[in-house]
């Protein structure tokens, strides 16, 4: 266990006080007064129901008590999840290495499933994107596979694991399996990580159909990608979903309008001071966040 959680108790009265409650306040229909003074002096510990009570009393999320009683940084997990993320929506190397050597540190100290996974897929990102080399990055990604398998129900943390392994599959199952999960993630609809996990989905398919030179079907999920990037005002999202459509205009010898799609996605990059997404679309439009674009083979499964 974290060391943090064995004082618990200790930063809840912190918490408490600079918010300026009273013990009374808080353990009422909690627990008794007592006990609460026993918990904020780390006496014992408060079962579940208590804990997320004592928090709503205290107008607090758990995700930032977590962070509070971690002195104000992610745990090992959570870092591990938060580099996975990042990594899930803008695919670039260094997110990458960041995430398979936090994913080993925490593994070094105990096992995690999850962890587990999330470091199997950052492998087999790394060798498509650094080694170039499709087969290592299956064999990583199918691991994961095996284990998602079995599950009867994703939850976002599986959906997650299941965006990141997409190219295991026949176009068809991976056209069905991305409409399957963005429709599972409708029922998130107020948490923006589901909102963020929804635009990783379309860019991942849309690199996919791309590789697989479905450029019409390709368009009509980035057309999804660039609406629900607009509406987000998620700019480097919409500009690399600009640069697919450019792609996809390209291999449908639509030169004209490919070239104002990159046009504009350039556009975006500067205002960002994204000059290396810049340099990207101008010399290789299809490396930009495409961990697929870095293998120059059509993506299939053996």
């Amino acid at each position: 266990m974290n060391e943090a959680y064995y004082h618990l108790g200790k930063v809840l009265k912190t918490i408490r006080e600079n918010k300026g409650y009273s013990q009374q306040e808080i353990s009422d229909s909690t627990m008794s007064r007592s006990n609460y003074t026993k918990l904020e002096r780390d006496e014992i510990n408060p079962n579940v129901v208590k804990y997320l009570a004592i928090l709503d009393y205290m107008d607090m999320h758990h995700d930032e008590y977590s962070f509070i009683l971690n002195d104000y940084s992610l745990n090992d997990k959570d870092n591990v999840l938060y580099l996975y993320k990042k990594m899930e929506q803008f695919p670039e190397i260094i997110y990458v290495k960041k995430l398979i050597d936090a994913a080993n540190d925490l593994l070094e100290s105990r096992y995690d499933h999850l962890t587990k996974d999330v470091l199997n897929i950052a492998q087999a990102y790394y060798s498509l994107m650094k080694d170039h080399n499709l087969v290592a990055a299956r064999k990583y990604a199918e691991s994961t596979w095996e284990r998602l398998k079995k599950l009867d129900k994703f939850y976002l943390s599986e959906l997650h694991l299941l965006n990141g392994i997409l190219y295991l599959f026949e176009v068809e199952t991976v056209i069905s399996l991305t409409d399957r999960a963005l429709k599972d993630l409708e029922k998130y609809y107020c948490f923006k990580e589901a909102e963020e996990l929804r635009l990783s989905y379309l860019s991942h398919l849309s690199c996919i159909l791309i590789a697989h030179e479905e450029y019409d079907l390709a368009l009509k999920y980035i057309d999804q990608l660039i609406t629900k990037s607009k509406n987000d005002s998620n700019v480097l999202s919409f500009g690399a979903a600009l640069v697919r459509q450019g792609l996809c205009l390209q291999g449908l010898d639509k030169e004209k309008e490919s070239q104002e799609s990159y046009e504009l996605a350039i556009e975006l990059f500067h205002v960002m001071d994204r000059e290396d997404l810049v340099k990207l679309t101008k010399e290789n439009p299809k490396l930009v966040y495409n961990p697929y674009g870095y293998v120059d083979v059509e993506i299939k499964p053996e």
